[in-house]
């Protein structure tokens, strides 16, 4: 399940040394965890990790740190990102005449999020509610994502929270980051050829296990925002509600938007329905006890062909 790299591997490795030392729970325990949820890995495979010896390497590994991230409490992705790239191998996409290789943008995440995640504090946040409001433009661009989180602390001492956003569109520009309230950004880290922004928020206060707190923020882009046709946020904990808006210009309303969602293994079945889009071109979707995966909207502009 894992391929041999060592020095590349020491972010993922630190990462989740840290993160296991934080939770208190022994490899055996772990590994017991992990298999409540029908994902089998062995305590030679997570001590490799953890030591560095070894890195998550093939399609089934990602999914075991996906669990992993759960297991431990920590945020989606926190550990994924720090997974090394595989080695430059195909296959490549060619765009505007140049060939560039799908690992690429993959690795300029991973180093932006390695300097602005706290993977050594171990205190992370368990989000509660998440509302998400998405603006198009009338490109069929998103114009802006506002997101209102409240979330509750896990441990004692949790002082910054580290967000990465990444436009896959490579006719976006790159992400910009506006706190409305509840932390203040206190460093940026950017990648505009990559269009990765990494950015370090600082509490008002440390929060000690059991405070909540409440984060206003939103995404906006220094150029064209990304030409998309869905939204989705992810977990690895369930969350009570989970609410997505997407705002449509009335002059440019979608022919049909979807409601789904993509759980975890062992957390449901992937569902899916069309929701209304109302006089003013909003459409949302409301998810209560949001199971672990993703959720979110997808919507198209062009009309279905149907073939005779």
């Amino acid at each position: 399940m894992s391929s041999t790299l060592a020095p590349r591997a020491a972010p993922f490795a630190r990462a989740l040394r840290d993160a296991v030392e934080a939770s208190g729970l022994g490899l055996e325990n772990i590994a017991a965890r992990l298999r409540e949820r029908d994902v089998e890995v062995s305590i030679a495979t997570l001590s490799y990790w953890q030591s560095g010896n070894r890195v998550p390497g093939r399609k089934s590994s990602q999914v075991v740190v996906a669990h992993l991230e759960s297991v431990l409490g920590l945020p989606p992705r926190s550990l994924r990102v720090l997974v090394p790239a595989p080695r430059p191998r195909g296959p490549i996409r060619e765009e505007s005449g140049a060939l560039v290789p799908l690992f690429a943008e993959r690795e300029a995440v991973r180093r932006i999020a390695e300097r602005v995640q706290q993977p050594s504090s171990g205190r992370f946040l368990n989000r509660i509610s998440q509302h998400d409001v998405v603006r198009l433009d009338a490109a069929h661009r998103i114009e802006s994502v506002r997101t209102r989180t409240v979330a509750r602390a896990d441990a004692d001492g949790l002082t910054t929270l580290g967000v990465t956003q990444f436009f896959e569109d490579r006719t976006a520009g790159t992400p910009q980051l506006t706190v409305h309230s509840g932390a203040e950004i206190v460093e940026r880290h950017m990648d505009a050829g990559h269009r990765v922004l990494g950015t370090s928020l600082r509490f008002a206060r440390p929060l000690d296990r059991g405070d909540t707190v409440v984060l206003d923020y939103e995404m906006t882009s220094n150029g064209p925002g990304p030409r998309d046709t869905s939204y989705d946020a992810s977990c690895a904990r369930p969350i009570r509600e989970y609410v997505v808006e997407v705002h449509f210009p009335t002059s440019h309303l979608p022919v049909w938007v979807e409601a789904y969602g993509r759980p975890n293994l062992g957390h449901g079945e992937q569902w899916r329905h069309r929701i209304s889009v109302d006089n003013l071109g909003h459409a949302h979707s409301v998810v209560l006890d949001c199971a672990p995966g993703t959720t979110g909207i997808a919507w198209s502009h062009a009309t279905p062909v149907v073939k005779s």
